[in-house]
């Protein structure tokens, strides 16, 4: 008996300073992870595939420095006037996806890049890029809670189309913008972030684990929530998950325009839920009930802000 609690003891010990070690890791050196980050390039394949984007870019490789992780994106088709193409390409995602999803497509890029490569998102940067050298060009990274874009562009006359998807579906289905009429914008971000920690405050897994929540992200009129040892809430396979809520409000005039993205991942643990980077992406297996999830949890959150 002593021998076995002794080797029960010895597992846990070896795993949580595997994970500790991990996490150390990952809060050093970003190049030391530059494997993991080339992993997730099929992953970022995969969900551009999934959101009917894949015949207009692919992710074609990443750059590792000390404390930033870049991701490189290239266009999926030719032709001669490829760099013409690219940059009407992004222009019309850079609008479609603001109406559809209340941001814009490089903030989109960005938030699943760093969401994928699990760090902060002033350690990620995203970078299209027609062909290199190239002659149409943009990069976007994280600034004091913003997302710039900056690069260059052809400015050429010529005008190649190339077909945008017929639904900008994304991982929010075009559900995640609406209007909240005759309030402040400081005041509904305040309620909506005390919502959604009161929501998973009881929330945890079926034995052992309590969720675990951080939202110390927060301004006045932005946050995001991450919410790990959780389980049975979207995956029906009773897998550990972790949940990521980016919410954001703007105000408009005497109302206020709320948007908000909503992220999952999934993975199995033994005995202690898995570190981060043994979760995967939910919108590649688990779409469905993903947007579901979703769409009940900010209907709910849309009824009380608007009280």
């Amino acid at each position: 008996m002593e021998i076995r609690l002794f080797r029960a003891f010895l597992l846990n010990f070896l795993l949580f300073t595997a994970g500790a070690a991990q996490l150390c890791a990952q809060a050093g050196d970003l190049r030391t992870d530059r494997d993991f980050f080339r992993q997730k390039l099929p992953e970022f394949n995969r969900w551009l595939a999934n959101n009917h984007l894949d015949h207009l870019f692919f992710a074609d490789s990443i750059g590792v420095t000390t404390d930033k992780a870049t991701l490189y994106i290239r266009p999926a088709f030719g032709g001669s006037h490829v760099c013409d193409a690219t940059q009407n390409t992004w222009n019309e995602l850079e609008s479609a996806n603001r109406q559809v999803n209340g941001q814009y497509f490089h903030e989109r890029l960005l938030h699943k890049w760093a969401f994928l490569a699990e760090i902060r998102e002033e350690q990620a940067e995203v970078v299209v890029r027609c062909h290199d050298p190239a002659h149409f060009l943009a990069r976007m990274y994280s600034r004091d809670g913003r997302i710039p874009v900056e690069g260059r562009s052809l400015r050429s006359p010529v005008a190649v189309q190339v077909e945008l998807p017929v639904s900008l579906e994304g991982v929010n289905a075009g559900d995640n913008l609406t209007l909240i009429r005759g309030k402040n914008a400081g005041q509904v971000c305040t309620k909506a972030r005390n919502y959604l920690i009161n929501y998973y405050k009881p929330k945890g897994t079926p034995v052992l684990w309590k969720a675990h929540i951080d939202s110390s992200y927060a301004t006045q009129d932005e946050f995001v929530i991450e919410v790990t040892h959780l389980s049975y809430e979207i995956c029906p396979d009773g897998y550990f998950e972790y949940h990521r809520i980016y919410f954001r409000c703007l105000q408009k005039g005497e109302d206020v325009e709320v948007s908000w993205e909503f992220q999952g991942k999934y993975g199995s643990g033994i005995i202690f839920p898995p570190r981060k980077n043994d979760y995967k992406d939910m919108d590649l297996r688990y779409k469905s009930s993903l947007e579901d999830y979703q769409k009940r949890l900010f209907k709910q959150l849309t009824d009380y802000l608007r009280q």
